[in-house]
């Protein structure tokens, strides 16, 4: 190991400690910062840390209950886009509620949390505004208009995160799925692909979709408790 590739190390080290900061936006970030540089220098997570450092657990964090089937969307967007799975876990007793679980190592488990739950807060936040505008032009604000608008925001999300890894190709790769947490999903007893769900596409509803891409796309995902608390 050469003098400049252990001040990188040390340097990434310096970004890990960081990344359990109480601070989540200060975590956020060097956690991202350092998972950029292990990208571009091709350093694993064992070589930071030490020798003694084994094998790193996958976990998972949950959110919900939910019942909206929009949920699911969202989820798989933001999971895919932060190197993590995520699958939906049945809820027996509670008349089709579900938690999204997001899997991954702990620090990408809570990267992925953060935002979702932070997309979902937007998101429900805009329903009470279009319902209100299709209550005054006496149409209803359903389940169809609802998965129009995420069809729309997905996409405009999925663009987004796309533009911000253009930006970078290290950290393009850095937020790739670990291949031991695709495994660990994998081998998981029962799990079933996400299923893909029908909705009415009309030309009606394209102004749904074309708000739900625009909002996607300016999405601005935060951990950050000021936001949270203001939504």
């Amino acid at each position: 190991m050469n003098e400049q590739e252990n001040k990188i190390i040390d340097k990434i080290e310096k970004l890990l400690a960081l990344a359990g900061s109480d601070n989540e936006n200060e975590a956020k970030s060097a956690m991202v910062k350092a998972q950029e540089l292990m990208a571009k220098y091709e350093i694993d997570r064992e070589r930071v840390q030490g020798k003694e450092q084994k094998e790193r657990p996958v976990i998972y964090l949950s959110g919900g209950p939910f019942k909206d089937e929009w949920i699911n969307m969202v989820a798989a967007v933001i999971a895919e886009n932060f190197r993590c799975r995520c699958i939906t876990a049945s809820m027996r007793g509670t008349g089709g509620s579900f938690r999204i679980r997001f899997y991954g190592y702990e620090e990408d488990a809570e990267i992925c949390i953060n935002i979702f739950n932070y997309a979902v807060k937007v998101v429900r936040k805009r329903f009470v505004t279009l319902r209100a505008i299709y209550a005054e032009a006496g149409k209803n604000f359903r389940r169809n208009e609802k998965m129009n608008y995420i069809a729309g925001f997905c996409q405009g999300l999925d663009r987004n995160f796309e533009e911000q890894k253009k930006q970078s190709q290290s950290f393009a790769l850095a937020l790739v799925t670990p291949e031991a947490v695709n495994r660990y999903v994998n081998e998981l007893p029962g799990v079933v692909l996400n299923e893909t769900f029908k909705y009415e596409r009309n030309r009606e509803n394209a102004l749904l979709r074309r708000t739900g891409y625009v909002d996607g796309k300016a999405f601005q995902n935060a951990g950050d408790k000021e936001k949270l608390a203001g939504i």
